[in-house]
């Protein structure tokens, strides 16, 4: 009988020829308790609602969930660009005086 050298990776005999790649190195198991989850930044700077790059529908749902402060800046960009009547009437009723203010 022949004295073949044979490696074993997964339970599986092969050649050394035809043994599949193992890693160089494996990495460390983790030891102790987990590390909390690391606390990110945002990827890019805060993007604000623009009003003149949505429909009128989607300005008012906008509209219908945001505070007095985001309310007051979204009309005022409104009227500042496109002045849509739709968002601005309705806009009115969603928070404050909908910058009607001269």
């Amino acid at each position: 009988m022949s004295d073949i050298t044979m490696i074993v990776v997964d339970g599986i005999r092969y050649r050394p020829e035809d043994a599949p790649a193992r890693p160089t190195e494996e990495p460390p198991a983790p030891t102790g308790p987990p590390a909390p989850p690391a606390v990110t930044e945002p990827a890019g700077p805060l993007v604000l609602f623009d009003p003149a790059e949505h429909t009128v529908p989607e300005v008012l749902e906008h509209l219908a969930d945001a505070d007095e402060d985001e309310t007051e800046r979204v009309l005022a960009a409104e009227l500042a660009g496109p002045a849509r009547k739709g968002v601005l009437s309705q806009g009115s009723h969603a928070g404050g005086d909908g910058g009607a203010t001269p």
